[in-house]
């Protein structure tokens, strides 16, 4: 029983391996079949072969279930395998399939869901995979970022609806001046609600300025990350200072000199 488990987990969990690879490009081309398919029943063309896209969307979503029971059979910990990201979004791709088809109308919107199976590429993507999970790296300064962008919002929210209540219609409630807030920090700009004010005007030019800013910070630190995970520094943790970021080769602490045991630390970003 155990080599049958290890079998099915060389299958589906190491990317490396022949059958692993294997299995990795089947169920990827089935996603991208699918979601093509998808596009295409939209058309009059696709429309008129609307029942054969249900039968493949069957077996998709058939192999997709099999694949996720498989998971939990093999997973160490089945607790957490069920609430961890990747099985909760396998679970969600399955059960948008049954929701698509039942009998209650406002569930077959569901089906727009479909397009989540895009994102189960990322799991037969050992780079993309690895990218992503570098991003609790960056916590700190995701943090700092998010935090002040949601601070600055709100402050502009609210500076404009205080402003301009009193002689814009289209600014009656802060929510609403909170939608014009994201579209002028963001630089996107449609021009559906603008101040009429001077101070709601000023109050937006600081906003567009501010936005500029904002655009450069956060392409900044998404550079970063992308540098330092292919090509710069890795999370290595020196076992006697704890620093955590040293060169890719690294082979010494930069802070403290003592050697880094590289290997140790892999396993522990593995588990």
């Amino acid at each position: 029983m155990n080599r049958f488990k290890s079998w099915l987990s060389d299958m589906f969990n190491n990317h490396d391996s022949t059958l692993g690879r294997w299995v990795s490009y089947f169920l990827v081309s089935l996603i991208i079949i699918s979601i093509g398919l998808f596009v295409v029943e939209t058309t009059p063309l696709g429309k008129q072969y609307i029942q054969y896209f249900r039968y493949f969307d069957l077996f998709v979503v058939t192999i997709f279930a099999v694949e996720y029971l498989i998971r939990l059979y093999i997973a160490p910990r089945r607790r957490a395998f069920i609430v961890s990201p990747l099985a909760l979004l396998d679970l969600l791709v399955i059960l948008t399939f049954y929701l698509s088809v039942s009998n209650f109308s406002f569930l077959r919107s569901f089906r727009v869901l479909k397009i989540l199976q895009l994102l189960k590429i990322f799991r037969y993507s050992e780079i993309l995979l690895s990218f992503f999970k570098s991003f609790k790296n960056y916590s700190n300064e995701l943090t700092i970022f998010f935090s002040a962008l949601a601070t600055a919002l709100i402050i502009s929210a609210s500076g404009l609806y205080h402003l301009e209540k009193a002689v814009n219609p289209l600014l009656d409630t802060i929510p609403e001046a909170l939608w014009w807030a994201v579209v002028t920090i963001s630089t996107v700009g449609y021009g559906d609600v603008v101040p009429i004010t001077v101070g709601g005007k000023i109050l937006a030019g600081l906003m567009m300025f501010m936005g500029l800013g904002v655009i450069a910070i956060f392409t900044a630190i998404i550079t970063k990350m992308f540098i330092d995970h292919f090509f710069g520094k890795k999370h290595h943790v020196c076992f006697f200072c704890r620093y955590p970021r040293h060169d890719f080769d690294a082979r010494f602490c930069k802070n403290c000199g003592n050697k880094l045991d590289q290997d140790q630390d892999r396993l522990q970003e593995s588990l």
